[in-house]
């Protein structure tokens, strides 16, 4: 009697710690403290987790906005959470009436098996969704029931577009094919793996009018790890070849917007220092002697700063110069320094 009753406190607190429900202890304050079991370890970390960032995003930037136009109504999805957790676990968190649609998820690649995963929407936003869809103006959604067989049609349906959406949110991470496999009313006979196994449950908030509720997918640790594991090397060589090619794409144009730009060059012989009495009295004629030599190098300005050392001469009838070399470090100092 007694290790019934702790396993049924262990089951309600999973679950209340699953819809962040507060516990009361006995002094009254709350508490959401869950005893780690060794037994059976968590496969994924926090970091490990993170690869599937990019697939949460894409679920709720396509679920939001194909969910609005289905509905014809504003549906708003933000994350909750992600996190690992036993079948039984997730399973004991879903209510008795509900309806839950069965995915089979395969990925081109023979080495990853194909598996099932879980998608589940609360029953006030499947019938919102029947409401709606018959005729209603979406405000009978609020029922304690199951559902008729023409309901699940249509929810098969619906579920079916999900599905699809659902295999587009890995596009960005994986080629994965979904189907909607099958469904079922009562969440204790989905047992397509061992209830004991790990699974990954992606938890999401839905904002429909005034409906506030939550749905969630459930995927396979295991199956989930050889797709992570395979793709997400593929996908970090191919990010980093990716941003190769965007900073050559980068270099390439700013090359370009510079070949057709103008800039000045000047060639400047010598810099020297007269005194204000001399620079009035200068007339024509006067001749003005440089420090510098008549066979040593002059400097190539660009847009006044030094950056080349060249020679001073004449081709066809005209002064020229001609590039030596790129200006040291010393040629520059003495050019400031003048």
């Amino acid at each position: 009697m007694s290790r019934n009753t702790s396993k049924q406190k262990s089951g309600n607190l999973d679950a209340a710690q699953y819809y962040n429900f507060p516990l009361s202890s006995d002094g009254g304050e709350d508490k959401r403290i869950k005893d780690y079991d060794f037994k059976k370890p968590k496969k994924f970390t926090k970091e490990h987790l993170r690869g599937l960032n990019t697939v949460n995003e894409n679920i709720i930037r396509i679920f939001a906005s194909n969910i609005s136009s289905m509905l014809r109504a504003f549906c708003e999805i933000d994350m909750l959470k992600m996190e690992e957790c036993r079948y039984m676990e997730y399973l004991n968190m879903l209510p008795d009436k509900t309806f839950i649609g069965l995915i089979n998820m395969s990925v081109d690649d023979q080495n990853l098996n194909d598996c099932t995963a879980i998608i589940h929407f609360p029953s006030s936003v499947n019938f919102f969704l029947i409401d709606i869809l018959l005729g209603g103006d979406g405000h009978g959604y609020k029922l304690n029931r199951g559902y008729t067989e023409i309901e699940i049609a249509i929810l098969e349906n619906f579920y079916g577009k999900l599905t699809q959406y659902f295999a587009e949110s890995w596009k960005s991470l994986v080629n994965v094919k979904c189907e909607l496999s099958g469904n079922e009313t009562n969440p204790r006979l989905a047992q397509f793996i061992s209830l004991d196994d790990s699974v990954i449950v992606l938890s999401f908030q839905i904002k429909i009018r005034d409906i506030v509720d939550k749905f969630s997918f459930c995927i396979p640790s295991i199956n989930l790890d050889e797709i992570l594991r395979t793709t997400l090397s593929k996908f970090s060589k191919n990010t980093v070849k990716q941003e190769d090619e965007k900073e050559n794409l980068r270099r390439e144009a700013i090359g370009n917007s510079l070949r057709d730009s103008t800039m000045e060059l000047t060639a400047v012989l010598d810099n020297i220092m007269l005194d204000m009495h001399d620079i009035i009295s200068l007339e024509v004629s006067d001749v003005i002697p440089l420090k510098r030599k008549i066979d040593e190098n002059i400097i190539l300005t660009v847009e006044g700063e030094p950056k080349f050392t060249a020679k001073l001469g004449d081709r066809k009838i005209k002064k020229s110069v001609k590039i030596c070399d790129i200006a040291k470090d010393a040629d520059i100092n003495e050019f400031n320094n003048i």
